[in-house]
């Protein structure tokens, strides 16, 4: 008898429960009322309160069943040796965020989601800040400001991210999301623990100059023939291209004067007589 009892109570709250999610998904926390509610569920308002006070409390079993949920098929969250590059933890948030689209949007609509939204940042906060203090022992790193900071902030932009990626309904795919999300959470995270950035490391600067000596082998045939291309253009100048050579003058020389000369015409002899 008294587990036909339990399975009716079961039954009754999860109906409550559906009720309301599906009623702030139309209207809002805040526009609805117990009497809807009850109407919503097929039940009598003397039933609702049997089982909770008011609607706040029956949110906050809504909420707390999510996070429940949440935690089981998200453990990495809640686990001490989850890790910050574990992008397939991220993968399985956002996955679970897509499955649970309703539940994640009452966080975001109207006031009724924001202390199990507080409760789920709180959560997921402790374990990221759990991560860093390790990455600070293991890398030396040292924080430019206190790593509550660092651990609420990221906390807060990921799930600002799953806010935004349901509310655009859900234009990238969870892949996507997660391993975008990855990339923004790395390079704030070396910012703010004051790491050197992945560019700068080592391994980077090692394959930069390997580069430079693999182009460096790879220039000398290109320059020879740079060489002998301009050789071939200088050569090919035209006149008035090509530099003119000063000429030298002959120095003027004073012109002949011009003799008259004489007639041909020998001179007449005189006649005899």
């Amino acid at each position: 008898m008294a587990r036909r009892l339990d399975r009716r109570v079961l039954r009754t709250r999860k109906l409550l429960r559906e009720a309301m999610m599906a009623l702030i998904m139309e209207d809002g926390y805040d526009a609805i009322s117990i009497q809807d509610i009850t109407d919503k569920a097929n039940l009598g308002r003397a039933t609702f309160y049997l089982h909770f006070k008011d609607k706040d409390e029956l949110l906050a079993e809504v909420m707390q069943e999510f996070l429940t949920e949440f935690v089981g098929q998200v453990p990495q969250f809640t686990q001490t040796q989850w890790r910050l590059e574990d992008t397939k933890a991220i993968i399985k948030l956002f996955d679970f965020a897509s499955e649970h689209y309703d539940l994640y949007r009452i966080l975001i609509i109207g006031s009724g989601g924001i202390t199990a939204s507080r409760q789920l940042q709180s959560m997921i906060a402790n374990n990221i800040k759990d991560c860093i203090q390790k990455e600070i022992v293991e890398l030396g790193a040292q924080p430019v400001i206190p790593t509550d900071f660092i651990a609420n902030h990221f906390a807060g932009s990921l799930l600002a991210t799953i806010y935004w990626w349901l509310d655009q309904d859900l234009p990238y795919t969870v892949e996507e999301m997660a391993v975008m999300f990855q990339k923004v959470n790395q390079l704030d995270r070396q910012t703010l623990m004051g790491l050197t950035p992945p560019e700068a490391t080592p391994e980077s600067e090692k394959d930069k100059k390997k580069k430079q000596r693999e182009k460096e082998r790879s220039n000398p045939k290109k320059d020879h023939k740079e060489t002998e291309a301009a050789a071939a253009d200088a050569s090919r100048e035209t006149p008035e291209e090509a530099p003119k050579k000063p000429t030298k003058e002959a120095p003027n020389k004073p012109a002949k004067e011009t003799q008259e000369e004489p007639p041909d015409t020998a001179p007449e002899e005189p006649k005899k007589e």
